[in-house]
């Protein structure tokens, strides 16, 4: 019976730890996410300029890896979902501002 504990205790504690919610992403998940939702949104409010997705993240990626002393950014789960909620809601207009979206912040 310990045994049985023992092994079905440890599954359960590095699933929290690996879901822990103030845990902090990686720079390359955070940008690949805000990337994606970026480009699905840009597909639409320009579809002269973003004629697909893949071409949008490829630009976008191709931008980022190119451009010198580009800051590590970090963000938790819940932070990343707002941004990405964020974008998703944001009028075209102010999308490509000079300042990140609201809920954001963490990309400067």
């Amino acid at each position: 019976m310990a045994k049985f504990l023992k092994f079905s205790i440890l599954p359960l504690a590095l699933l929290f730890l690996t879901a822990c919610p103030g845990k902090k992403l990686s720079s390359d998940e955070v940008l690949g996410a805000v990337v994606g939702a970026m480009c699905k949104k840009l597909v639409t409010c320009q579809p002269n300029a973003m004629p697909s997705e893949d071409f949008c993240q490829t630009t976008m990626k191709t931008a980022l890896n190119s451009a010198k002393d580009m800051p590590k950014v970090g963000a938790t789960q819940k932070q990343l979902d707002a941004c990405l909620d964020s974008i998703n809601k944001s009028e075209c207009q102010g999308l490509l501002g000079s300042e990140p979206p609201a809920g954001c912040e963490f990309l400067k």
